[in-house]
């Protein structure tokens, strides 16, 4: 998920395939969405959809297809870990953005602008900030904030509302570097995708070469990636989301995958946050139902927690 500065002009539609002590994390999932399902990575997604106003369908399809919904899936060929597989500078910059909004705030507390970047200010901390990736609620709150910002900074590239594999590109390849791929895109679909994203491609080869090795142009990359958002949005039928108060149901997977707030209110909430408690209560919290999910990542968590714990946070 490297990103960069936007730049270049802006692009037009590009055709696709298919038309279509604050508690360390949020609030968890309402009554409703417990009905549900009992899943508790569904749950967390369908609570960061609504909480984020971000798609269901589109934060449920971004975690199949970067982690299966393993919330403890770990990249071999980067930094890149838990649901929605947040390299770790991506996660501490939106974490340190968004967090405080999200109920995450005791976590972003723990984080400073440094002259490299966002940096945890206790490096005993980081280790334990980091393993919050694995927390399928932390995670999908902070998956559904950056499909925002991404949304917004491509909608300024590229004078339009981008289609959903649009807003997944930006997702391992940061919004500047899916504008800068649109914009190759729109001017020379058949240049090597790898050539000009040679950082990217080494850590997704599966997206950047073919089977054989060679490497995929431009137009083919973006092919890919549409088949493979639309595939993953039209399988998501295990949770009817109209039953779960506050996301509306979209009429096409590509024209609606982030919802629109009302007029009057915000991208994303800022008044709904818990009163204060400490960290490990919250990542305790947190432990419900995902040991029993994926054993590796409820130890993980766990591991997180007695250090929190440990330094009385």
């Amino acid at each position: 998920m490297s990103d960069g500065q936007i730049q270049g002009a802006k692009p037009a539609a590009v055709p696709l395939a298919n038309a279509a002590a604050t508690p360390l994390r949020s609030s968890p999932p309402s009554a409703e969405a417990n009905a549900v399902s009992t899943n508790p990575v569904q749950r967390a997604i369908a609570t960061a959809a609504r909480e984020t106003r971000t798609d269901f369908d589109f934060l449920l399809a971004q975690a199949k297809l970067e982690s299966s919904l393993n919330p403890s899936a770990k990249a071999a060929t980067s930094t890149a870990s838990g649901l929605f597989q947040f390299i770790e500078n991506t996660w501490l910059d939106t974490l340190y953005k968004h967090g405080d909004k999200l109920g995450l705030g005791a976590a972003a507390s723990q984080l400073r602008m440094g002259p490299n970047g966002v940096q945890v200010a206790n490096p005993a901390m980081r280790a334990e900030v980091l393993a919050l990736r694995n927390d399928p609620q932390a995670a999908s709150l902070m998956a559904g904030a950056l499909a925002q910002d991404n949304r917004a900074m491509l909608s300024q590239a590229l004078g339009r509302e981008p289609q959903a594999p649009e807003l997944y590109l930006a997702h391992f390849l940061g919004a500047g570097g899916a504008s800068r791929f649109l914009s190759a895109l729109e001017s020379n679909p058949a240049q090597s995708a790898a050539s000009l994203f040679a950082q990217p491609a080494s850590a997704n080869r599966a997206i950047f070469f073919a089977s054989g090795g060679a490497p995929r142009s431009l137009e083919q990359v973006m092919a890919l990636i549409d088949r493979k958002v639309t595939n993953a949005m039209s399988g998501n039928g295990q949770i009817n989301m109209s039953d779960v108060p506050g996301i509306a149901q979209p009429t096409s997977s590509r024209a609606q995958f982030v919802q629109k707030p009302a007029p009057t209110a915000p991208v994303l909430p800022t008044n709904e946050i818990l009163a204060s408690r400490p960290l490990s209560a919250s990542l305790r919290e947190s432990l419900n139902g995902i040991e029993a999910l994926s054993p590796a990542a409820g130890q993980h968590v766990k591991a997180a927690y007695a250090r929190l714990e440990a330094f009385g946070l």
